[in-house]
């Protein structure tokens, strides 16, 4: 996955996002009960739930969690992915920099050479 530069040429790091909202980000899409600012809203929502309805809940509940696993699992490359696209692009870019300056330094030590 690539990592475009900026518009300085400069390799963009990769967002940083918190354990909450990576997780919140994929859950909801997945099953929005089990977001972190719904889950405390479980026990007053489900009061009155019968035993067959918590079971399914439940059961509903675990493919959640699987989904999520799997979707983690592929988040987590990706964001490697990101990362090692940054380190090559910030490789690169200082090669890029100093093979600059190095070209300017041998034309100045050429020019000095056309003074003698």
């Amino acid at each position: 996955m690539p990592n475009p530069p900026s518009s300085t040429g400069i390799p963009v790091i990769p967002a940083k996002r918190s354990g909450k909202e990576i997780y919140d980000g994929i859950m909801r899409a997945i099953e929005p009960e089990l977001t972190t600012d719904q889950i405390p809203l479980m026990k007053e929502k489900y009061k009155d739930e019968t035993p067959e309805e918590r079971k399914a809940r439940g059961e509903r509940y675990a493919k959640a969690m699987e989904e999520y696993e799997k979707r983690y699992a592929q988040y987590l490359q990706e964001q490697d992915a990101k990362v090692r696209s940054f380190k090559i692009g910030a490789i690169h870019f200082a090669e890029g920099k100093a093979s600059d300056g190095d070209r300017q330094k041998l034309k100045s030590i050429e020019s000095s050479f056309g003074t003698l």
